[in-house]
């Protein structure tokens, strides 16, 4: 069961539920070889009824923010949203998997380069830990993908192994490096940083 919580904010974005009318603009962002190649489970060619899907099966349930932590087939998705203009960039949220929580995000092209997959990323950690209280998150990226790779590294995660995944665009496996992130490392991050 998928599942939203309440926006979230940050310096620059919103971080927000997503709803009907963003499924033209997921389609302009993702219909992009570049954007989808990094990504497991994103298709290319991405058409208008994959992102209404997509978004349709994006409806809370009422509590249901509150059950993510225990819910085995859970999921918080956001739309990420710029607060200057308003225009959605990207998602960004944690799926359940076999291993744990997963965070996962995309942006779209235009909007690489920005820091706004760090700060999008920070925030859902934050709420991983603070609201949710689960213990650790994990997260993957192909190795070719250096900007993830710094995305991860700037938020905490470490290296803990390497892997597959398979690309729906592409239809072949990816090599991927794993990482993981603990809760009490994001801890001690957080006092450094208030000292």
């Amino acid at each position: 069961m998928l599942t939203t919580a309440p926006d979230l904010a940050t310096e620059r974005l919103v971080l927000r539920p997503l709803r009907a009318a963003d499924a033209p603009r997921i389609v302009l962002l993702v219909n992009d070889f570049e954007v989808a190649r990094y990504t497991a489970t994103i298709p290319h060619p991405y058409d208008q009824k994959m992102a209404e899907e997509f978004v349709s099966t994006q409806e809370a349930s009422p509590g249901a923010k509150d059950r993510f932590p225990g819910d085995p087939d859970g999921a918080v998705v956001f739309g990420i949203e710029c607060k200057k203009d308003g225009l959605l960039i990207g998602c960004v949220g944690l799926q359940k998997t076999p291993d744990g929580p997963e965070l996962g995000y995309w942006i779209g092209k235009e909007y690489w380069g920005h820091g706004y997959a760090t700060e999008a990323a920070a925030r859902v950690v934050r709420l991983a830990f603070e609201t949710y209280r689960l213990p650790s998150l994990i997260a993957s990226a192909v190795t070719i993908n250096d900007a993830s790779h710094r995305v991860l590294e700037k938020i905490g995660f470490s290296i803990s192994g390497t892997g597959e995944i398979h690309s729906r665009a592409q239809n072949l496996p990816l090599p991927v490096i794993h990482r993981r992130l603990r809760s009490s490392e994001w801890w001690q991050a957080q006092e450094r940083a208030a000292q």
